[in-house]
Parts: structure tokens; C-alpha cells; sequence
């Protein structure tokens, strides 16, 4: 049953299968997808402005210049364009089109295959990017695809994998488990002054670490 709310927001009831489907499907790098029986549909050539409250999975084909926000496991797919802050609480954020200006929390992961020009993106799960970003990662997990570009900081608790091909220039830091993120992530050294440092006894190397 299809049901139109206003003239370019759509919103979707499908009836329920008659065997049990997986609430959550894996795609690409085994980052958790879920599949819902309700979604709201924002067509391309809708512009929005303003804040979006959502209950339902949400794909956005159009343009919305505000926050989308959501306390329930809501998934949301960004095909279009947002300028503003995504947050769910415990759903997905899918990032196909272009994303700018704000940030994304996610109690869910994070996947990065289109834009993210923001300021960060923080996710409970996993993050997951073959696309373009600048801006600060943070999350439990950290995969870099091969067709990642950017640059930035990226900060992991548990793991952290880089694919051969990918393109970024960012400062890696690990946060110890139950640490938030308090500390400026160190900066780079060139090789001269680090190995400079590195001849150095441990007195120096720590007066120079200073």
C-alpha cells in the first residue's frame, strides 16, 4: 500500500512476507544494512529547508539545507544533497550523494561512498569509506577503501584497515577503550627530524617529544 504525503515527500507501507526476512543484510565491506517495512521517500527536485524529525527509515534524493535527526533505529540514506547535522540513535547512515556542513552520529555505521565535506563523522559501529571526505572520523572501526580520497583526522578504538589505492592525508590516533576523544591528534613529522629524534638517547627523545 502506497501512501503520498505532501508533493514530493513519500512515504512507504509495505505488507509484511510471509517467511521471516533478516532484519540486517551485509553489503560491501560487512557493514550491517538493515531492511525496514517502512521508509519515507524525499524525491529528486525537492528542496527542503529546515529541521527533519524522522521515526521511519529516511532516503533523501533532493535537497534539504537543516538537521535530520531521529531517535529510533532509523536508517538513513543520503542520495541527494544535506547541508546540516544527521544523527540517529541507533540506525545507519549511507552516504551516496553529498553531504556538507555538519556532522553525522550514527549508533549504527557510517558508509562514505559519495561526499562528505563536514566537519564529523562519529558512528558506535563501523565506518566505511570508498568515497570522498574531509573532516575528523571516529569510531570503533575504521575501513579506508580503495577509491578513498580525502584528508583529515581519524581516530579508532578497536581497528583500522587502509586498502591499497586509497589517497588521504590524515592524522591517525587510537583512543583507548572507555577514552573519549580529549587529545589533538599528534602531528606529522617529516623524515629528517624524525629520524633526527630517533638517534637521539631517551633523555633527548623525550625533551624533544615535549
Amino acid at each position: 500500500m502506497f501512501k503520498k504525503r505532501g508533493t514530493n515527500i513519500e512515504h512507504f507501507e509495505m505488507e509484511e512476507e510471509k517467511k521471516e526476512t533478516p532484519e540486517m543484510k551485509n553489503y560491501g565491506q560487512n557493514i550491517a544494512e538493515p531492511v525496514k517495512k517502512e521508509k519515507t521517500v524525499i524525491v529528486r527536485g525537492s528542496k527542503l529547508k529546515g529541521d527533519i524529525n524522522i521515526t521511519y527509515d529516511l532516503e533523501l534524493s533532493g535537497e534539504v539545507e537543516g538537521n535530520i535527526s531521529s531517535e529510533e533505529k532509523s536508517n538513513i540514506v543520503i542520495k541527494g544533497n544535506c547541508k546540516g547535522n544527521i544523527k540517529t540513535k541507533n540506525g545507519n547512515v549511507n552516504i551516496e550523494g553529498q553531504m556538507s556542513s555538519g556532522d553525522v552520529f550514527a549508533g549504527g555505521d557510517i558508509k562514505i561512498t559519495g561526499k562528505f565535506n563536514g566537519g564529523k563523522l562519529e558512528s558506535k559501529g563501523k565506518i566505511y569509506v570508498d568515497g570522498e571526505f574531509s573532516g575528523k572520523l571516529e569510531s570503533n572501526e575504521i575501513e579506508i577503501g580503495p577509491d578513498a580520497r580525502g584528508k583529515g583526522e581519524i581516530f579508532y578504538k578497536e581497528y583500522i584497515s587502509i586498502a591499497k589505492g586509497a589517497k588521504i592525508e590524515a592524522n591517525i590516533s587510537h583512543i583507548p577503550e572507555g577514552q573519549k576523544n580529549t587529545m589533538k591528534p599528534p602531528q606529522k613529522m617529516n623524515d629528517k627530524i624524525e629520524r633526527k629524534i630517533m638517534n637521539l638517547d631517551p633523555v633527548q627523545q623525550l625533551i624533544h617529544a615535549k
